[in-house]
């Protein structure tokens, strides 16, 4: 097998360092000089991702690229769109789109690819200070699956977490689990509000807890005021914070 030598002059070709044409394909600098160095080999994504990338066949990857010019195919290659904006903030491009058949990675201040990374970050697999995808990790998350300071998802999990499923500190969802949810289950370790609630202080059509707030029907919700429920919770944990303590009340107000 030849491909560790092709890799190494179809990169040199390009004018790339290692570490930029690994930026390209997604994988690490030191993943580019494993396989250079033929102490390891890519798997079969990453091989057809090569190919794309250079626009030669898989078989010439492997077997080395011959001098003599060959015919021009009607093949057409996979689906790929690059932009990366030549302003630059430090090292990373404003906007950097890298998207396509294949396993492509956006780095930027703006990112959009299969899988991303930025402070505005949409992908897949989006990572970075706002990110939106179909799995979503940062601050401020958007997604199916959603981890983040605040996340807001189908399954979630943070500080604050909206979702379908969610865990964190205060949630809000169909069934939460938190220090204080809101839910139509509502599980928490200090304060629950939900059809189903069971916590230290719970209030719901059906609760379970030490101190517990029975709502017989929904135009009972309008009719309990925020301070009657901060009552309720200042009774068993006076400790809590107060930022805690006003999200419980939430629907209250």
């Amino acid at each position: 097998m030849n491909f560790n030598k092709t890799l190494q002059q179809l990169r040199k070709k390009a004018g790339m360092s290692q570490e930029e044409l690994a930026e390209q394909l997604g994988v690490s600098r030191q993943t580019i000089s494993k396989w250079e160095s033929a102490s390891a080999y890519p798997d079969m994504l990453n091989l057809v991702t090569i190919s794309h990338f250079f626009n030669v066949s898989a078989d010439e990857l492997i077997n080395g690229i011959s001098d003599e010019p060959k015919a021009a195919s009607s093949e057409q290659p996979g689906f790929h769109c690059e932009y990366k904006s030549p302003v630059k903030i430090g090292k990373l491009p404003l906007v950097h789109i890298n998207c396509g058949l294949g396993n492509y990675h956006a780095k930027g201040i703006i990112a959009i690819g299969n899988s991303s990374t930025g402070i505005l970050s949409i992908g897949l697999i989006a990572k970075g200070i706002f990110s939106i995808g179909v799995v979503s990790l940062g601050l401020i998350t958007l997604g199916v699956f959603a981890l983040g300071l605040l996340s807001i998802g189908c399954i979630a999990a943070g500080i604050i977490a909206i979702a379908g499923i969610a865990v964190g500190i205060m949630t809000l969802s169909g069934v939460g689990f938190g220090v204080a949810s809101i839910g139509g289950c509502a599980f928490a370790t200090h304060v629950s509000v939900g059809g189903v609630s069971y916590a230290p202080v719970a209030i719901g059509f059906i609760v379970k807890g030490d101190e517990v707030l029975v709502l017989n029907d929904m135009g009972e919700i309008s009719r309990t005021t925020a301070e009657s429920v901060l009552t309720l919770i200042n009774s068993k944990f006076p400790e809590l914070p107060d930022f805690i303590k006003e999200w419980a009340t939430l629907i209250f107000m």
